[in-house]
């Protein structure tokens, strides 16, 4: 075996925003929604870094964050703070707007919260394999940190140590949003003095969701009407329906499927089919979603290609469902010439086969007990 030879320290920034309210959320919802919805809010972190920070590793519900060397100033962290603060919880809002489940996870998704731990020390890198941990006293002081008395339940807590470590450091009250609140803290390594500060003010910085409208304006020309009825219960086919990544399952010529935004269908989720493999594989946006316990009703919109397709769902029995496919068509000179030629023959084809590949598939999950992925729940569920 290879000996283990120390690694030499560096002045290092510990960077770390941790998702407030995480374990009650998991034990207290939907566990595939609540999994989903806090990894798509992870993601939502790291796409806001702007200042060059490095992943360590992901801790549930928390980023370990690093930086080597020279340590940023007041306004640079503190901007970087509010970035994905505003990031998080504009990401919160739209799913709340957008959402279509009522499950326990999305209801509650608004009621999580962020909070960061900033620190700056001499930290090792630690080598294990192709594996690489940061190692030192100043990693489990920021751990350490993650428990402490900030009376506020969003906050960002900046150790002295940091503050002492930037000759550049200007006061911090000229860069902060609001005033900063001393802070000491003891630990079985000693005590940490740090400050922190609120985050309730940059609510105001987060924008209110916009509603997009996906509809094709002149999309009225029909290619195909066309119905069937299928032996599963609404809400099954509905989840199989609406779950964007599942379409190679049933829709004719698709073997896969990409570029999705949401990992929980909601208004605005976003696909692409993937059939060829290149750039011409179409592209859907699903909106409108119209939902009861006897009726369903959604739009797949193909911008690209002036393509919708409408989708009706109607209960007509406990596990037997009515579904009805319309496709429209924004027609030019063009377009008009090759529907005539074929173009509509074409198109009611791959919607009988699809939907007949559609039903089957349902049938087979009824048959089986299985539930699809999704597991969009329509209406909340009855509190005992």
């Amino acid at each position: 075996m290879k000996p283990y030879t120390p690694t030499s320290t560096q002045p290092t920034l510990l960077f770390i925003p941790d998702i407030g309210g995480f374990t009650q959320f998991v034990h207290n919802t939907e566990i595939t929604h609540s999994q989903h919805i806090i990894e798509e809010l992870l993601e939502v972190l790291i796409d806001a870094n702007e200042i060059g920070l490095v992943v360590s590793e992901i801790e549930g519900d928390a980023i370990l964050f690093y930086l080597e060397g020279k340590a940023p100033t007041a306004a640079e962290l503190l901007a970087q703070v509010q970035r994905m603060y505003v990031k998080f919880h504009a990401h919160l809002k739209k799913y709340e707007t957008h959402r279509i489940c009522q499950c326990g996870a999305c209801r509650m998704a608004n009621q999580l919260a962020l909070k960061f731990v900033v620190h700056y020390g001499d930290i090792a890198h630690k080598q294990v394999k192709q594996y690489s941990k940061l190692f030192g006293k100043d990693v489990i002081v920021a751990h350490r940190l993650m428990k402490n008395e900030v009376p506020h339940e969003e906050y960002v807590l900046l150790t002295h140590q940091l503050i002492n470590a930037c000759s550049s450091w200007v006061q911090i009250e000229q860069a902060a949003w609001a005033a900063p609140e001393s802070g000491e803290g003891t630990y079985d390594f000693g005590s940490i003095t740090y400050c922190s500060i609120p985050l309730d003010p940059l609510q105001n910085h987060v924008p209110e969701p916009t509603i997009e409208d996906y509809s094709l304006p002149g999309a009225t020309t029909k290619l195909v009407a066309f119905e069937t009825v299928i032996e599963a219960p609404i809400e099954l086919v509905f989840d199989v329906l609406s779950d964007l990544s599942a379409r190679h399952h049933w829709m004719l010529g698709v073997t896969g499927g990409d570029k999705l935004n949401s990992r929980i269908p909601q208004h605005g989720s976003t696909h692409r089919c993937i059939m060829n493999g290149d750039e011409n594989d179409p592209f859907f946006i699903s909106h409108n979603f119209e939902t009861s316990s006897e009726l369903i009703t959604f739009t797949d919109t193909n911008l690209k290609d002036g393509l919708v397709f409408v989708y009706r769902l109607r209960r007509i029995g406990t596990a037997v469902t009515r579904a009805e496919h319309h496709i429209f068509m924004k027609l030019h000179f063009l377009k008009e010439l090759l529907f005539k030629r074929g173009l509509k023959k074409k198109y009611q084809g791959f919607a009988e086969g699809s939907w007949q590949n559609l039903s089957r598939y349902c049938k087979e999950l009824v048959e089986e007990d299985k539930q699809p992925p999704a597991q969009i729940l329509l209406e909340p569920a009855a509190v005992a």
